[in-house]
């Protein structure tokens, strides 16, 4: 295994993982990417200690922590009152339990920092403007076809294309992609525009009935992140990231604090976006043959838990972990998917009630109900874990 060559479907943040970590395996990594450039959109991604450890193992931990700067412990406030409900620990309290803090992260800056250490491998191949559209395998190999005409041949091929992943419906066929009666709203602003009432807590989730809104800054407090998801059950337009306007961002929140509505006053009106959440079941099984599938191509995730971006760099660890092991590609992709399976399908599963909670749909009344803390997600070490 350690000369086997890995095609890498998807230059995200849960394939840039796989391929400097398989490179650390002495594994060849060639990775298409559809998007004309590598870039990241201008959102904010919350990194927890798991993801830490797997930064630790890549050697870019102390780059993500300094470009991120010191970590806010977060606050859940009453979406009326503003009254604080409960207070997380700080980052350095799970620095002590955890062997690691937590950063909330500018995802531009934790997609360059993966991007760089894949490339410092020295044994990895970017090609952008590449759109899968299909695999076979054949006589211990597997080809992937691109819609431009490329057919390119490797040892195993990796899908990290995302929610509306092509190589799992390719692979495991179609399947419906559930509306889940979410839609999610996203906007950065300068950090200055702030409304001083909310800066003694700069890490805040406002919690009400079918809503809620999360903030937290960003690179040194130059900037703030601001999401809210709403239940708006007839809303299905198509796309990830539509233009939205601030109007309809403040109107979906009129009964909020009024700190809450000043600060969606302040957004700039070019900078926010919309997308409906959109869901699918857990697979039986994430591989077939030499194909398999890492991040959310293999388990989607709601963000109510803010395990996403975690649970795909988990991810690539393990695998390439498993591949380091292993001395056939089926024997690391089942190492692999064997060590993964059950907890990303807890996640996934708990994700969707964290939403219902959040927002009052389970019980009537919202409230913080059960959070990755809680479940003890962050007391795993990606880098150690037993595969």
């Amino acid at each position: 295994m350690k000369d086997a060559h890995f095609l890498v479907v998807g230059a995200g943040i849960g394939g840039l993982t796989a391929a400097a970590a398989l490179q650390r395996a002495g594994a060849r990594v060639t990775v298409f990417e559809q998007a004309p450039e590598l870039k990241e959109i201008g959102a904010g991604v919350i990194i927890t200690p798991q993801a830490m450890h797997s930064f630790d193992y890549l050697g870019i931990a102390d780059r993500v922590a300094a470009e991120a700067g010191p970590a806010e412990c977060y606050h859940s406030q009453d979406y009326a009152t503003g009254e604080i409900l409960l207070r997380g620990p700080s980052s350095e309290e799970f620095r002590t339990r955890f062997g690691a803090g937590f950063h909330q992260c500018h995802r531009a800056d934790l997609h360059s920092a993966l991007a760089d250490a894949a490339a410092a491998g020295g044994n990895y191949t970017l090609h952008l403007g590449h759109r899968f559209v299909g695999a076979t395998q054949e006589g211990g190999r597997v080809t992937a076809t691109f819609a431009n005409g490329l057919r390119y041949e490797a040892d195993a091929l990796i899908g990290c294309d995302g929610n509306a992943s092509l190589v799992r419906t390719s692979t495991f066929g179609s399947e419906p992609v559930k509306y889940t009666e979410q839609v999610a709203y996203r906007a950065v602003l300068d950090f200055d525009r702030v409304p001083k009432a909310l800066l003694n807590a700069p890490y805040s989730y406002f919690v009400g009935p079918g809503r809620m809104l999360l903030f937290y800054p960003l690179r040194n407090r130059k900037l703030m992140n601001v999401i809210g998801i709403a239940h708006e059950p007839d809303w299905q337009e198509e796309g990830w990231i539509i233009p939205a306007t601030r109007d309809e961002f403040v109107r979906l929140y009129q009964d909020f604090h009024p700190a809450v509505l000043a600060l969606l006053g302040a957004l700039p009106e070019d900078a926010i976006f919309k997308w409906a959440l959109r869901d699918r079941e857990p697979l039986s099984a994430w591989t077939q043959g030499r194909i398999t599938m890492l991040g959310d191509a293999a388990h989607p995730m709601t963000p109510f838990l803010g395990q996403g971006a975690c649970l795909a760099i988990e991810d690539g660890i393990v695998l390439a972990r498993a591949v380091d092991q292993a001395s056939t590609v089926g024997e690391a992709f089942a190492l692999y998917e064997g060590a993964r399976k059950q907890r990303t399908t807890t996640v996934q599963l708990a994700s969707r009630d964290r939403g219902r909670d959040l927002q009052g749909r389970k019980t009537g009344k919202a409230g913080p109900g059960q959070n990755a803390e809680s479940m003890g997600l962050f007391a795993y070490n990606p880098a150690t874990v037993p595969l």
